[in-house]
């Protein structure tokens, strides 16, 4: 079952990479690079904290959601029923689990496992001639990598509560004290935020009165069906981090340069959103022209909708001070364009801002 979860996922994967490849052509091969450079940038323990913290959270991060894209088939959701029909305890089942969670991460688990074991057997040669507290210090990035990496290739799977806390929220606030906390207590750090947020329970928000007519409907749509919505979030997140990383080692004018592709890429990302409104404009459109609302509000409404959606994407921009001001004016020139090119020409949507980058670029020359 796993198996043809797996063969019909990663088809769907392959068509998602026709477009990504269509738009930026060398992003697939550094997403697909971007495990084997974190390794090298996690597993020293002389890495600059900051760009440490960056690195881990941000494969802690990928990790993550290629595994809550294999939860449905690794817990065989289709075939509850027959899974449950079968005469296997729920030990057994577990089990199952377990070992189809290690195999979807494979790669992921087993990098940093080999890196570890590599390390480990230099620091047990260099025990008995160096203080016992260097090799710690030495082996601990290693170490907190792979528990860090098995915690959450498994949680991915079996704990349906998200980690906002340990994922989110803890590596925002440690970041600006990166020059002041070791790799330790780092790794201290986020594993007491996990064990905080497995202990305490998620405060749960309504939606309350606040939110009404259409608002209310594409608000309970996202939440109904979460997922595009966390990937472009994913997606952003991790762009951000990279970039805000690799900006310590870089000229100011290169950091401008990217900052600019930034402002592309994300006005894009966020844009995109407004297809997703669109699609449960299409599926509810029977209730929404009962509605004493004409078809220029409705658009006016999901455009506006999707411009407060992309408000927390701004606000992860704005925290990690990666723009300045002429990106802001780009990225608003972009996610205008954005819009438009989704309203009126939506099979080629990206065609508005590439014109409009195009005449920055030739402007700006």
């Amino acid at each position: 079952m796993y198996r043809e979860y797996l063969k019909q996922w990663l088809d769907s994967i392959k068509q998602m990479s026709l477009a990504i490849v269509a738009l930026f052509p060398l992003a697939l091969s550094a997403l697909v690079l971007f495990p084997f450079l974190a390794w090298g940038v996690l597993a020293e323990s002389a890495t600059n904290n900051e760009v440490w913290i960056y690195t881990l959270w941000g494969y802690l991060l990928f990790v993550y959601s290629w595994m809550i894209l294999q939860r449905d088939g690794i817990l065989g959701v289709e075939h509850q029923l027959y899974i449950n029909s079968l005469p296997v305890s729920r030990s057994t089942k577990d089990w199952c689990e377990l070992g189809l969670s290690l195999y979807g991460a494979n790669l992921f688990i087993l990098g940093p496992l080999v890196i570890f074991l590599v390390l480990f057997k230099h620091g047990a040669e260099q025990v008995l001639h160096l203080p016992f507290s260097y090799v710690i210090e030495k082996l601990a990035p290693a170490a907190g990598l792979l528990t860090l990496c098995t915690y959450y290739c498994i949680a991915a799977v079996k704990v349906r509560r998200l980690p906002f806390l340990s994922l989110l929220i803890l590596p925002l606030l440690i970041t600006p004290w990166a020059q002041e906390l070791s790799k330790i207590q780092c790794l201290v750090l986020w594993c007491l935020a996990i064990l905080t947020e497995r202990i305490i329970p998620m405060p749960m928000f309504g939606i309350g009165t606040w939110l009404k007519g259409s608002y209310r409907l594409f608000f309970q749509g996202d939440m109904a069906y979460p997922r595009a919505e966390g990937l472009r979030l994913v997606a952003l997140l991790l762009m951000l981090i990279m970039l805000r990383a690799m900006f310590n080692g870089v000229p100011i004018d290169v950091k401008s340069n990217v900052a600019s592709f930034l402002s592309f890429t994300s006005a894009l990302l966020m844009a995109s959103s407004l297809f997703d409104t669109q699609a449960l404009c299409r599926q509810y459109q029977y209730y929404l022209t009962s509605l004493p609302v004409s078809k220029f509000r409705l658009q006016i409404i999901s455009i506006s909708y999707v411009m407060m959606k992309a408000l927390l994407g701004l606000s992860l921009i704005a925290y990690l001070d990666i723009f300045e001001a002429q990106h802001w004016a780009l990225w608003s020139l972009f996610y205008v364009t954005s819009l438009l090119g989704i309203l009126y020409l939506p099979k080629w949507f990206f065609s508005l801002p590439i014109i409009a980058a195009v005449l920055v670029f030739v402007i700006g020359s």
